[in-house]
């Protein structure tokens, strides 16, 4: 029988690690992360508080360890429905693959719930993070810039104004979000799609909203 490299091997240590960052993402979604201590992640962990810091300097490394889980993630499975859309697919196919990936992954984990987390890292933990974001918006923001070079978007509007609207409002549906509903996820990001490639004005208003601001008139 083949022996396990060491290199490979998962320790004790790895699974306790795990679990603990398991249960605090679970925590933190369910109370908010101010409301979580490392005593209740203990208990609900079923370790001993003193034993936690074997893994974790503290709690703010906990809530780092979290959230990049969270964009590593949802950058798997975003890539993943790209990947899938094909890579001879249009671009904005491949955003829309995107876009919807992204919002799946927010309704499932509570994505909205991470921005308030995130304000309240001290600025080293924020400032890592915020890297790792920059990086998973990337990823959009790369698509935008291969449909605009294609000639598949209007010219004036700023793409990185555009990614950063179109994923605040993705994000922000778990807020109010209803399963019961009538839209599905792939209905409201297939609604993005027709505002952000045809918009909802009527085409009478789409030279004056280029050269303009029609809604003010």
């Amino acid at each position: 029988m083949a022996r396990q490299k060491s290199g490979d091997r998962i320790t004790k240590a790895d699974k306790t690690r795990a679990r603990l960052i398991e249960v605090a993402t679970r925590l933190f979604q369910e109370h908010g992360s101010d409301e979580v201590t490392v005593r209740r992640i203990a208990a609900a962990a079923k370790i001993e508080a003193g034993s936690i810091y074997y893994h974790f300097a503290s709690r703010d490394q906990i809530l780092r360890a979290v959230l990049e889980r969270g964009v590593g993630n949802a950058r798997q499975e975003v890539l993943a429905a790209i990947t899938e859309a094909g890579a001879d697919s249009s671009p904005l196919a491949r955003l829309r693959a995107a876009l919807g990936a992204h919002l799946k992954y927010t309704l499932r984990h509570h994505f909205s719930s991470r921005l308030k987390a995130i304000r309240r890292l001290p600025k080293l933990l924020r400032e890592h993070h915020m890297q790792q974001e920059r990086d998973y918006a990337a990823i959009f923001a790369g698509l935008l810039e291969e449909a605009g070079r294609k000639g598949l978007l209007q010219p004036g509007f700023d793409p990185s104004v555009v990614r950063m609207l179109a994923m605040g409002a993705l994000t922000w549906v778990a807020e109010w979000y209803d399963p019961e509903g009538a839209m599905s996820p792939d209905d409201i990001a297939d609604e993005l799609m027709r505002v952000l490639t045809k918009g909802i004005a009527k085409s009478r208003l789409s030279a004056a909203a280029r050269s303009g601001t029609p809604w003010t008139n």
